[in-house]
């Protein structure tokens, strides 16, 4: 009996079964929220669906919140990691504000059911705070759009000190993510991209594309007022007739 054991189990071995593998049950699952206050509400979430962690796999866990004022954007994403990621808990701030706020959640772990967070909790209890902004003189088109929505409508602020104009579209995929989308608004300077290269964040890739802006310093959307006042007032006294006589 002992030997007819040990052949089945080598038989199971041959056909890639292995009895007593080291494959993790994750959650798996992913989501998209898009609206106002998700900066200061937590969302929600929780996965009934799992999947069977493979090779050298763990679980993970991913959270995006893109805020740009009046609107906000918060992705998830559950499931298995890639091979060489194991044992992760990062909280990344890539813009903390004024203007826009952008910060990620990534968390690998290789226990039964571990990549558990329930809410977006873990985002807001990072979240930088940042003293009340003191408003700039350039103005910016402030807009967070995604590719197919008819609503394509932007507001146009005075950004705050420190800040310019920021326009890209952003994309992520996998991990059951495939979202495509438009944002504009106000970015800390001196920092060009909004995720700062980042290509992936585990599973999920990530590209951004920057637009070029139209209206990246004071003078994007005309003279400033009190230097159009100064102009003005030069230009009139080089047409006086006391200038023409000298």
């Amino acid at each position: 009996m002992g030997a007819c054991h040990i052949q089945y189990a080598l038989l199971l071995s041959l056909l890639g079964f292995v009895p007593c593998s080291d494959s993790l049950n994750c959650q798996l699952g992913s989501m998209m929220h898009v609206g106002s206050g998700l900066t200061k509400a937590a969302v929600e979430w929780t996965e009934q669906s799992t999947m069977m962690t493979i090779r050298e796999q763990s679980c993970q866990e991913i959270l995006v919140l893109i805020d740009v004022g009046k609107k906000s954007v918060l992705l998830g994403s559950k499931g298995t990691s890639t091979e060489k990621h194991r044992n992760v808990r990062n909280i990344t701030v890539f813009a903390p504000g004024p203007g826009i706020m952008a910060i990620t959640f990534y968390h690998v772990c290789d226990s039964e059911l571990c990549n558990s967070s329930n809410s977006s909790r873990v985002l807001l209890d990072s979240i930088p705070r940042v003293a009340p902004p003191v408003p700039g003189r350039s103005q910016c088109p402030v807009r967070l759009h995604f590719k197919g929505s008819a609503n394509r409508k932007s507001n146009l602020v005075f950004c705050p000190r420190g800040t310019r104009c920021y326009s890209s579209e952003l994309a992520f995929y996998g991990g059951g993510l495939s979202v495509v989308f438009s944002i504009s608004g106000c970015l800390v300077y001196p920092q060009k991209r909004l995720l700062k290269n980042q290509s992936s964040i585990g599973t999920v890739s990530i590209t951004e594309t920057r637009f070029p802006s139209k209206s990246g310093d004071p003078f994007s959307h005309g003279l400033v007022p009190s230097m159009l006042l100064a102009w003005m007032l030069g230009l009139r006294s080089l047409l006086s007739p006391s200038f023409t006589a000298i």
